[in-house]
């Protein structure tokens, strides 16, 4: 886990978790299927909260870039396909669309990823 803390009080103000996950093939597209070991290896976002009297400050949008640089080094060393989480409601789906994740479309938990190379893409062009 990795914390936000206020400079001034301590509190802590936001979180973000990172962990080992899979993902089963049978939740991707059929094209994206082939050739891939079943499960795939995936890292998993599991939380990311901001304490709500500091929402709206982009504490949530640097601690999720901080997680996805975080989980793109780690698949240098440890093999993952992609960042997969599970939003809770519309707006966070919303909120992790803008940082190209797609929901896996077979997966019954409604998840979302974004895969390892479309990251790094993503970085290189920043």
């Amino acid at each position: 886990m990795n914390v936000v803390c206020d400079g001034i009080t301590g509190t802590i103000i936001g979180y973000v978790t990172l962990s080992a996950a899979q993902i089963g093939c049978s939740s991707l597209p059929k094209a994206r299927r082939r050739n891939k070991p079943d499960p795939l290896p995936a890292t998993l976002l599991g939380q990311l909260a901001v304490d709500r009297g500091h929402q709206g400050r982009g504490i949530a949008r640097a601690l999720l870039q901080f997680a996805l640089r975080t989980a793109l080094r780690a698949s240098r060393d440890i093999a993952s396909w992609g960042v997969i989480l599970h939003p809770l409601h519309a707006p966070l789906r919303a909120f992790y669309a803008q940082y190209s994740f797609q929901d896996l479309p077979f997966d019954p938990r409604r998840a979302m990823v974004v895969r390892m190379i479309d990251l790094e893409s993503a970085m290189q062009s920043e």
